[in-house]
């Protein structure tokens, strides 16, 4: 069974987005913000991570930015956003993001994406 660590301080969306993904076979662990899901990546080892861009305390750049210097920067991080800038998406990659996924969004389009970056 596939892991996805899924980071998102929006509590409704995270909880939302966590069901569709446990129906459809995963393991959820969720975080709320991107300090919560530095410590819960180390503990739940994930096979991918899905995490916000706007979070207070640690953001989504900055999460990513910590992830690659970790023992677990090969998992995969998609990112979600509402920011649509390409310069945002650029910064993103530069960092090692796989993906984009732009809020909002179909659950289709998502498992699309983390197919994708899982195979």
């Amino acid at each position: 069974m596939m892991k996805i660590l899924l980071i998102d301080d929006e509590p409704n969306l995270r909880e939302t987005i966590a069901e569709m993904l446990m129906f459809s076979g995963y393991e959820v662990c969720l975080a709320k913000d991107g300090n919560d899901g530095l410590q819960k990546a180390t503990a739940f080892r994930p096979d991918i991570i899905i995490c916000d861009v706007m979070m207070p305390d640690l953001d989504g750049y900055g999460f990513v930015t910590k992830h690659m210097d970790s023992n677990l920067s090969h998992v995969p991080v998609l990112m979600l956003t509402a920011k649509v800038e390409e310069k945002d998406e650029a910064y993103g990659f530069s960092l090692g993001v796989k993906a984009y996924i732009r809020k909002p969004f179909s659950f289709k389009e998502l498992q699309e994406k983390i197919t994708s970056c899982t195979t």
